[in-house]
């Protein structure tokens, strides 16, 4: 509230007039986030003919460091209402869960259009598992980082390993 507050030059207290409730709030943040959160997403598509490899070395290994970090704030508040499920804040937790439902998609999409085909026919269930394991990162970083503990390097270890686990064997990960 305090970032909101200073952005909008209001007092803190005052933000919460202009909405029915605490949970409204927090819902109305998540629809604006999902605005970001979409063209973050859209730019770090992959390009035509780009191979899991090569998509998953540009966003994660080239990247800058700082690169993921204005999402934390809406994402550790939609963590926190996702872990908790008797919170009052129920539409906003709702449209938290069905906003990770779409980046989990996303991410799917992302492997379904670079793993290659031989892959992805023996290994039917892959792209959506790395989708989930994506976002799997995804919230232990933020946790990490939420905890003081940030992990130099992290985009670079976890590029590196998206990309082991995306061109693992079938026999040994199917």
């Amino acid at each position: 509230m305090p970032r909101v507050s200073h952005k909008a030059n209001l007092p803190t207290g005052s933000v919460y007039w202009h909405f029915e409730s605490k949970d409204i709030l927090f819902a109305s943040l998540m629809d604006e986030s999902r605005k970001w959160l979409t063209e973050f997403h859209t730019k770090r598509r992959p390009r035509p003919g780009e191979s899991a490899r090569e998509h998953l070395q540009r966003i994660y290994c080239d990247a800058a460091e700082n690169e993921f970090g204005s999402a934390h704030d809406f994402w550790r508040l939609g963590v926190i209402l996702s872990i908790d499920k008797s919170v009052r804040e129920q539409i906003s937790r709702q449209r938290f869960l069905d906003m990770r439902k779409a980046v989990l998609e996303e991410y799917a999409s992302w492997y379904r259009q670079t793993l290659p085909a031989e892959i992805q026919r023996r290994c039917p269930d892959r792209a959506h598992n790395l989708g989930k394991f994506t976002l799997i990162c995804a919230d232990g970083n933020l946790i990490m980082n939420a905890s003081g503990e940030a992990l130099p390097g992290y985009l670079r270890m976890t590029g590196y390993s998206l990309i082991a686990l995306a061109e693992a064997d079938p026999d040994a990960l199917p």
